[in-house]
């Protein structure tokens, strides 16, 4: 298929009916066990229907029973709260398995000191910073030309390194950040509904 320069994919959602970018929809496959999968890298094979992360668009298609017709297969027991439950929890595991995954690789910066550091030297590509984390702190780290995401909990990520709570970390490698960003904008727009 010939795209277009520039040209992105687009989807329609099943709830809204609205033509959006692919990356700013929910993919979700049938599984073999008639259960609802998260594709959150939008790779897995077969029949995958999209959806935007909002709260109208699930309950819409929990209660007009869209998901079967978009997977043609029958899908029971989805309420709009677990459907909610279930994409933002896959999305959290993803983000939480990339930052270790920077980590293990190097390139995950953690301390404020240490993100700090990096920042005068040019080398972050994306900066993390915890929800819970004071609105003082916030602006201190705030730097225009460095993008950066507002999504988990100091204790979160805490819990996540078995360290003290964690409130600012920095990832230096550019398509790791880009792929973090993808799934932080997600859950965004999840817990925003």
């Amino acid at each position: 298929m010939l795209r277009l320069k520039g040209k992105k994919p687009e989807r329609r959602c099943v709830g809204c009916w609205s033509r959006k970018d692919k990356g700013e929809l929910v993919r979700l496959v049938a599984s073999d066990d008639g259960g609802l999968v998260v594709d959150v890298e939008h790779k897995l094979e077969g029949r995958g229907m999209y959806l935007c992360p909002r709260r109208e668009c699930m309950k819409k298609v929990v209660r007009k029973d869209r998901i079967s017709k978009a997977l043609r297969r029958r899908i029971e027991g989805v309420t709009p709260e677990a459907l909610e439950t279930l994409i933002y929890e896959a999305h959290k595991e993803r983000f939480f398995s990339l930052l270790h995954f920077c980590r293990k690789v190097g390139c995950l910066i953690t301390g404020r000191e240490a993100v700090r550091k990096e920042l005068k030297r040019g080398r972050v590509s994306l900066l993390i910073l915890a929800k819970d984390l004071s609105d003082r702190s916030k602006r201190a780290f705030h730097c225009p030309m460095v993008p950066w995401v507002e999504v988990g909990r100091l204790k979160e990520y805490g819990e996540a390194f078995s360290t003290k709570p964690l409130g600012v970390l920095a990832v230096t490698e550019a398509g790791l950040a880009r792929r973090l960003f993808f799934v932080a904008e997600k859950l965004r727009q999840i817990e925003e509904g």
